[in-house]
């Protein structure tokens, strides 16, 4: 008597578990999968001046993490206006070595391979295929004007290429 009640009592037990496994399985397979706020910023991102691709942004995602590149010109000016006024044909590629969803943007931090500095960005996405990088934390020469964010457009990989 004992035994069959507890062979009742596991074959009752068993049934709720698969009736239980079965309910939860269309929910589950309906539920969104989350996506991590660093996906919209992953790709290739260009900036232009005079026609030209001045500033070139690789950013991959990987493992919830962001990494990639920063190509930009070693050198440029700006107009009194805080508008990029000259850039420099020498480039510069730094790598992406840390980057943190900050308020309404992505904070970039950069580091140059042969000087080791660190430099500091804020992307934002301001529409479909579009964002604007900022500088920021840099500390300027006296009498330079504040930089205007500068605008990216997404782009396919091959056409990141910075030429001038």
């Amino acid at each position: 008597m004992k035994r069959s009640f507890a062979v009742a009592t596991l074959l009752f037990s068993m049934c709720l578990i698969g009736v239980a496994q079965t309910s939860m399985a269309p929910q589950m397979q309906n539920a969104p999968a989350r996506k991590s706020p660093l996906a919209e910023y992953a790709g290739a991102w260009t900036g232009m001046f005079e026609g030209h691709t001045w500033l070139a942004v690789r950013l991959a995602l990987q493992g919830g993490q962001i990494s990639g590149t920063l190509q930009r010109p070693k050198d440029f000016q700006f107009a009194n206006n805080g508008a990029i006024k000259s850039v420099s044909d020498e480039q510069l590629t730094e790598g992406v070595e840390n980057a943190v969803v900050q308020g309404d943007g992505l904070l970039l931090t950069v580091k140059d391979p042969g000087t080791q500095q660190t430099d500091h960005y804020v992307m934002k996405l301001t529409g479909p295929g579009t964002a604007e990088l900022k500088m920021v934390a840099m500390s300027m020469p006296p009498g330079m004007p504040k930089p205007q964010p500068w605008r990216l457009n997404k782009v396919t990989p091959n056409a990141v290429t910075p030429a001038r």
